[in-house]
């Protein structure tokens, strides 16, 4: 049996093997947004749906629609999970295949997975080039992350001078509580692990070097795109949503007034 994780960008921005993919499949597991993007891709008998309402603090959505995928793989199903943006990075692949290995539910070599437009793709498009010289990503706020883990990368990025999109500004729990348990408020948690980012930058950075939020990255009806010098770049923050992304350039970089891009 095969089991396909399949990265849809955002908007439904496929490619051709997955949307060969979606075409095929007779089970699609996902976020209902996901879903609602590409269910003109999928087949007419093929069913849709997400299992977020059978998730727990013990078994998270992730881990609950790995195991589904994997109980209908196992009746002859062909499924596909999908994963909005890339399924690689903060996406599908990676908790499908912890879940499968830690359940032994399917193989991991059983899984097949294609890859999508990430956000920082289209994040940089829309800004330039600014990431030309290398990129940094990380997510500040996933909830199995420690304070000491995420600290310890934001310094190494920071001293690199790389440049560097920031994910999930808030916290799983802001949204989720009864999913994502925390033990002070998750919005505390989500500002603190900005301003540490805010700080280790302003260490290493000029204070006017440019930052940027954008939301909205891939959908129709287009993005939106804040800036903000480094100093200021909380103001930013109180601005972010559950999809913002926060971009720094790299330190070598040129820009006019709409566009800015590395320099190598």
């Amino acid at each position: 049996m095969t089991i396909t994780v399949a990265g849809i960008g955002y908007g439904a921005d496929v490619t051709a093997a997955t949307a060969a993919a979606l075409g095929a499949a007779d089970v699609l597991i996902g976020h209902e947004f996901f879903l609602s993007s590409i269910r003109h891709l999928a087949g007419p008998d093929a069913k849709c749906f997400d299992v977020i309402d059978q998730a727990s603090a013990d078994e998270d959505v992730f881990a609950v629609r790995t195991r589904v995928a994997a109980e209908h793989s196992a009746a002859g199903a062909n499924v596909v999970i999908v994963s909005g943006g890339d399924p690689g990075l903060l996406g599908m692949a990676g908790p499908a295949l912890y879940n499968l290995r830690r359940t032994g539910a399917a193989a991991v070599e059983d899984v097949r997975i294609l890859p999508g437009l990430s956000a920082w793709q289209y994040a940089s498009a829309a800004l330039g080039a600014p990431f030309n010289g290398g990129i940094a990503v990380l997510s500040l706020c996933l909830y199995s992350h420690t304070e000491e883990k995420i600290a310890r990368q934001i310094r190494g990025i920071a001293m690199s001078g790389l440049g560097t999109v920031a994910y999930m500004l808030r916290h799983n729990g802001e949204e989720h509580p009864d999913l994502f348990p925390t033990g002070e408020p998750a919005a505390d948690i989500s500002r603190r692990r900005f301003s540490l980012l805010r700080d280790a930058y302003l260490a290493e950075r000029p204070t006017d070097t440019p930052t940027f939020l954008l939301d909205g990255l891939g959908r129709a009806e287009g993005h939106t795109t804040l800036s903000a010098p480094l100093a200021d770049a909380l103001d930013l923050y109180e601005k972010s949503g559950p999809e913002s992304v926060f971009c720094v350039p790299g330190a070598e970089f040129e820009r006019t007034a709409d566009r800015i891009w590395g320099t190598t």
